[in-house]
């Protein structure tokens, strides 16, 4: 049995959990369920990055402390992927005290080997990004992402020696030791390494909502640093968990903005202590909302939490993964969410689970022959070549071709099956005492689908396997309240 330990990035709690960070955590549940569904043993973390100057300052206009206001905060995470159905191993904190020792410790072998040193820096900070940015990452003087201008700040810090692991990053990336994806990431962050890696800061001398730095009391550790060696500590704190050294993460799944700090600083610091490297870092795309970039000024942020309510969680996780490539930048609103439930859900795969069931109990066909004993994966011909259906998805879950996956759904089974219906007429075949042998087949890909989808939308799995052993129909997905 294979062990598989999968991370989503931990969220900052500067505001509540928006569809971004839903996105992100959605795909980690479903590959989660994939191989725990192979028989493998899957540990997923995620979880929130509470320190810094971003939370401070949050904290700061709400008149709370900052860890009040990180407990406050915290529990909106976790309710929202209770309502996500996301089935998580562990939910981290970058407040957890164990967590903190293991950083000071990480901190601290970095330093005794010798890739720290302390040096003067001056340079632009965006508190938004919590990091500095150059005079080519501005546009118009502002941030690009926040649109504020950066703070000059002059400090003294502890820099971890990145320069000198230029090459064997490289190497790591060139051969696939590191694995990037999609492609378009992977030669992005070549590009980037080989103009050439500058020594980072990773200490902060006037952010004092931190850990403090080993040796040095008047800094506090990098927010950034602090956050990635989360997924280290996590080894170290849970049991179910091997020790990095053995086992280091075998998929980092991370939104795009975070990719330099994924796989370039996060890398470095493991090879600087001869720690292995992470298997895969998957960098997915950006959300527009009907056509528009997120933002609290236009008013256009969606809550997971109110589709949910509207769409239910197996819809809204069907919409988002199914809308357009994962790896890719998209767009969503709550009308195409409306339109895949709508056409894909309620119209495709309700009515034809409805429709089949009703026929069967209609015309008295024998109900034994109607069970689901065992599902026999299906052989697929796809352009011609043949495949096993278990090979054919579980290739889609190795590319994180999410939308593939359920539109090969679509297309190979819900389509085809509804339309077989639809032209062999089983209502006038019955009235002719004619075979329905397109019941037993519908039937049958009924339970294909059923196992398919489960990773996706495991209740509605779940009451699809429920129909087809007891054949009471059910409404699946209810009309939707104009």
């Amino acid at each position: 049995m294979n062990k598989i330990y999968i991370t989503t990035p931990l969220y900052y709690v500067n505001d509540v959990p928006h569809i971004g960070h839903a996105y992100t955590t959605i795909a980690a549940d479903v590959l989660s369920r994939h191989y725990k569904a192979k028989g493998n043993e899957v540990f997923l973390l995620t979880g929130t990055d509470e320190h810094g100057a971003k939370i401070a300052d949050a904290a700061k206009r709400a008149g709370k402390d900052p860890k009040d206001f990180a407990d406050e905060l915290v529990p909106k995470f976790i309710d929202t992927w209770k309502n996500l159905d996301v089935k998580y191993d562990e939910f981290f904190r970058t407040t957890d005290p164990k967590h903190e020792e293991v950083v000071k410790d990480f901190i601290k072998k970095l330093k005794d080997k010798g890739h720290i040193e302390k040096k003067s820096y001056e340079g632009w900070y965006c508190i938004g990004c919590e990091k500095y940015l150059s005079q080519e990452d501005l546009v118009d003087g502002k941030c690009p992402d926040h649109k504020t201008e950066p703070v000059k700040q002059f400090e003294e810090n502890y820099f971890f020696l990145l320069s000198k692991f230029q090459e064997r990053l490289i190497k790591a990336i060139e051969s696939g030791e590191l694995d990037i994806a999609p492609i378009s990431r992977k030669n992005e962050i070549l590009g980037k390494i080989k103009q050439g890696l500058q020594d980072v800061s990773i200490s902060r001398e006037n952010v004092r909502w931190g850990i403090k730095f080993p040796g040095d009391e008047k800094q506090t550790v990098y927010v950034w640093v602090d956050a990635l060696i989360n997924y280290y500590s996590a080894t170290k704190i849970y049991k179910e968990l091997d020790d990095w050294e053995s086992h280091p993460a075998d998929i980092h799944l991370i939104g795009k903005d975070i990719l330099w700090f994924h796989a370039v600083i996060w890398p470095a610091m493991l090879v600087a202590l001869d720690l292995p490297l992470p298997k895969k870092i998957f960098a997915h795309g950006f959300f527009t909302i009907g056509g528009e970039k997120m933002s609290k000024t236009i008013g256009n942020i969606l809550d997971p939490n109110k589709l949910v309510d509207k769409f239910g969680a197996d819809a809204l996780r069907y919409a988002l993964l199914r809308e357009f490539p994962f790896g890719e930048d998209g767009d969503i609103s709550e009308e195409k969410i409306a339109k895949r439930y709508e056409n894909d859900l309620a119209n495709g795969l309700g009515n034809l689970l409805n429709r089949t069931i009703s026929m069967i109990n209609k015309n008295g066909l024998e109900k034994d022959t109607f069970q689901i004993k065992k599902v026999v994966p299906d052989t697929l011909t796809v352009n011609g070549v043949k495949f096993s259906q278990d090979e054919y998805y579980a290739q889609h879950m190795k590319n994180f071709s999410f939308d593939d996956y359920l539109h090969d759904i679509w297309w190979l089974y819900i389509k085809t099956s509804n339309e077989l219906i639809d032209r062999e007429k089983p209502w006038e075949l019955a009235k002719k005492n004619k075979n329905l042998s397109v019941l037993y087949h519908c039937y049958k890909e009924l339970v294909q689908i059923s196992y398919l989808l489960n990773p996706f939308m495991p209740k509605t799995a779940e009451k699809m396997s429920k129909q087809l052993k007891t054949l009471k129909p059910e409404l699946l997905f209810p009309k939707l309240d104009k």
